[in-house]
């Protein structure tokens, strides 16, 4: 079995845990070889990121809502370098929290799991958060990359809000307020990230 032949699996077993399937856990290795090997995911998914930057960065330059944002003052380069730095910190981030949690909930024997589906679940929410973004720089119309971005809002919470249930075994509350305190925790990142890149890109 090739390496892309195996991701593909993971991502599958993946979306499988995220949607509650009952044959999640057969269908997702969660071996000490693949916590390890689920780390290549970002691999997978940096491409989508890069191609969310320079898709950012065309709408920026055609979207007149758009003027005066980092997206449009800041040099592709810099956006590229300063996106996947936010994004790894923010996947490093959120997978020690969902750790954390676990370990002080009593589900540290759930590390595994975690891991492999919080790491092979991330290409494809990467890739569901390009579209909108696409739409809008090849329209020049916020609106309707605002739209589009209403779905993949949609599909991006209900898969990552699955794996956090399924990881931690939490309930439906629960697993919301986690899910809360992940967008709070990308929140933070997001906006020293885009500080720094602002701060970097000069006046």
């Amino acid at each position: 079995m090739s390496l892309l032949d195996g991701a593909a699996r993971q991502i599958a077993g993946a979306t499988a845990m995220a949607a509650g399937r009952e044959n999640w856990k057969t269908s997702l290795d969660r071996s000490i070889d693949a916590v390890f090997s689920s780390f290549g995911a970002f691999v997978l998914s940096a491409p989508f990121v890069v191609l969310f930057t320079w898709s950012a960065k065309r709408a920026a330059t055609r979207v007149p809502d758009l003027t005066g944002t980092l997206y449009e003052i800041a040099p592709l380069e810099l956006l590229i370098v300063g996106d996947l730095t936010v994004y790894a910190l923010d996947w490093v981030a959120s997978l020690a929290l969902l750790l954390t949690i676990a370990r002080l909930t009593g589900g540290a024997g759930r590390a595994a799991e975690i891991i492999v589906g919080y790491n092979w679940i991330q290409p494809l929410v990467a890739a569901v958060q390009l579209p909108p973004v696409a739409i809008m720089a090849s329209t020049a119309s916020a609106g309707a990359g605002g739209v589009a971005g209403l779905p993949s809002f949609a599909i991006t919470i209900y898969l990552i809000w699955g794996i956090i249930r399924r990881g931690l075994g939490a309930t439906a509350p629960a697993a919301t307020a986690i899910l809360v305190m992940l967008i709070i925790v990308g929140g933070v990142i997001e906006f020293f990230g885009s500080a720094a890149m602002r701060a970097l890109a000069g006046p």
